[in-house]
C-alpha cells in the first residue's frame, strides 16, 4: 500500500475506544510491576534494580499521562499511531522482563498482550511486524538479561510456580477484558453501519420518487390548467343548479390548488428562498390549503397565538400535510391539530381515532415502507416525513391515545438546519 494508505484512520473502531482500552490495560501492567517488585526486594529480599526499573516505570506512566491529555483532544488516530503505543509498551515491558531475570521471569509471556491487542485492531502487516518485534525481543532475553539474586533453588522454583499461576490468572484476564469490550464495540459499530445502510436506501428511494414527482409536475402543468378553466366555465353556466354548480366550483378550487402545489414546486426547484411569515399565519394557511385538498375531512384546530416570525424550511409543509392525510384517512371521526411554542422548539401534535399501530409498525415507522391501511398509506408519506424531519434536526414520534388511535408528534427546533 502507499504511504497515504498508512494514516488512514482505524478501520475497527473509533481511536478513543482502543486508545482507552489500551490506556486501562497499560495502567493495570504498571500498577502490577509496582507491586512485584516491591514484593519482591522488600518481601522477599531479592535485591531488585531499583533505579532503572523504577525510571522505565515512571516513562510508562507519563506516557499513559499523555495519553490521557491526547484522549481529550478532538483529533482522530492512524494506524500507525496505535501501532507505535504498543511498540512502546513492549519495548518498556521487554526492559523490564531484562532487569528481572529475562526469559526465566514467569511473566514474559505477557509480552504477547501487545500482539494479541493488535490482532484485533490492526492491518495484518502491522500485526506480523509487532509479533516479529516481539520475537526478536524474546530472543534478546534469552541471551542477554540480568538474573534474580535467589540463593535458594527450592524458594526458586517455588517462586516460579506461582508466578506462572499468577500470570496465567492476569493474561486471561486482561485478554478477556479487551477482547469482550471491543467484541462489544464492534456489535454496535455493525448497528449503526446497518442503520446507516437503512437510511442511506430510504433516500435513495426518496430521491428517485422525487425525480419523478418533477417529471410528473412538469407534465401535469397543462392539464391542470384546462381542467381549471372548464370547472370554472362549468361553475357559470350551472350557477343555477345548487347541486352541479357546488361541484364545479369545488373541483375549480381543487384544480387551482393542484396548481399552487406546482407553483411551489417550481419556486423550490430555483432555490428561491421561502416567505417569513407570522407563526400563527402560516400555520392557518397551511390547514386552509389542506381543507381545500380534502374537503371530506373533518379537523379540530386548538390555533395557537404565536406571532413571531417564523421561515419555513423546506419540505416541512408537505411533512404536515402527510400526516394530515394519513390521520384523515384512518380516522372516521375529526383530526385533532394541536400547535404549541417554547423558547427552543415548535411541536405539533396531529391525533386520530383509527386503529393505531402495532409495536412492530411503530418501531419501523418512517424507516421502511409499509401500509398501516389496506390498499395505501403509512408508507413512503411516512417515510418522507421522517426523512424530511431528520435532515432539518427535529423528531417524529408515534404514540396511543386514550380511548384508541394515534398521536402523531412533530418537534422542530427552532435553531434547525435550512
Amino acid at each position: 500500500m502507499s504511504s497515504a494508505a498508512d494514516s488512514t484512520l482505524l478501520s475497527t473502531l473509533p481511536a478513543r475506544a482502543l486508545l482507552g482500552r489500551l490506556l486501562a490495560v497499560r495502567a493495570s501492567l504498571i500498577a502490577g510491576w509496582a507491586a512485584g517488585i516491591a514484593w519482591l526486594h522488600w518481601g522477599l529480599h531479592i535485591p531488585m534494580p531499583l533505579l532503572p526499573m523504577g525510571a522505565v516505570l515512571l516513562l510508562m506512566a507519563l506516557f499513559s499521562l499523555a495519553t490521557a491529555w491526547r484522549l481529550r483532544l478532538d483529533m482522530p488516530a492512524t494506524q500507525m499511531e496505535f501501532l507505535a503505543h504498543l511498540l512502546a509498551d513492549l519495548t518498556a515491558f521487554a526492559v523490564l522482563v531484562f532487569f528481572s531475570g529475562g526469559v526465566t521471569n514467569p511473566f514474559v509471556s505477557l509480552m504477547l498482550m501487545p500482539v494479541v491487542i493488535a490482532a484485533i485492531s490492526l492491518r495484518p502487516r502491522w500485526v506480523w511486524l509487532l509479533a516479529a518485534v516481539a520475537g526478536a525481543y524474546y530472543g534478546l532475553l534469552l541471551l542477554y538479561y540480568r538474573p534474580l539474586a535467589v540463593a535458594d533453588p527450592v524458594a526458586a522454583y517455588g517462586m516460579h510456580l506461582a508466578g506462572m499461576w499468577f500470570n496465567f490468572l492476569i493474561s486471561a484476564g486482561l485478554i478477556a477484558f479487551f477482547v469482550t469490550r471491543m467484541h462489544a464495540a464492534l456489535r454496535a459499530r455493525d448497528q449503526e453501519l446497518s442503520a446507516l445502510r437503512e437510511r442511506q436506501l430510504r433516500d435513495e428511494r426518496i430521491v428517485a420518487l422525487g425525480t419523478q414527482a418533477a417529471l410528473a409536475a412538469h407534465e401535469l402543468a397543462t392539464p391542470l390548467a384546462t381542467i381549471q378553466t372548464t370547472a370554472h366555465e362549468l361553475a357559470r353556466e350551472f350557477a343555477n343548479d345548487p347541486d352541479i354548480g357546488a361541484d364545479c366550483r369545488l373541483l375549480e378550487k381543487q384544480a387551482q390548488a393542484c396548481k399552487q402545489i406546482l407553483t411551489r414546486l417550481a419556486v423550490r426547484a430555483r432555490d428561491t428562498a421561502p416567505a417569513t411569515q407570522p407563526l400563527d399565519a402560516w400555520l392557518n394557511s397551511l390547514i386552509e390549503r389542506w381543507q381545500v385538498l380534502r374537503p371530506d375531512a373533518r379537523i379540530e384546530l386548538r390555533p395557537v397565538h404565536d406571532r413571531r416570525d417564523f421561515t419555513p424550511p423546506d419540505g416541512l409543509e408537505q411533512a404536515i400535510l402527510n400526516v394530515l392525510n394519513n390521520a384523515a384517512d384512518v380516522s372516521p371521526r375529526a383530526v385533532e391539530f394541536e400547535a404549541a411554542t417554547g423558547h427552543e422548539a415548535l411541536t405539533i401534535d396531529i391525533a386520530d381515532r383509527g386503529p393505531g399501530f402495532s409495536p412492530e409498525q411503530k418501531a419501523q415507522a418512517g424507516r421502511v415502507l409499509f401500509s398501516g391501511k389496506p390498499g395505501s398509506g403509512w408508507g413512503m408519506g411516512l417515510a418522507l416525513t421522517h426523512a424530511t424531519l431528520e435532515r432539518l434536526g427535529g423528531t417524529l414520534t408515534l404514540a396511543e391515545r386514550d380511548g384508541g388511535g394515534t398521536r402523531v408528534r412533530i418537534t422542530l427546533p427552532w435553531t434547525h438546519p435550512v
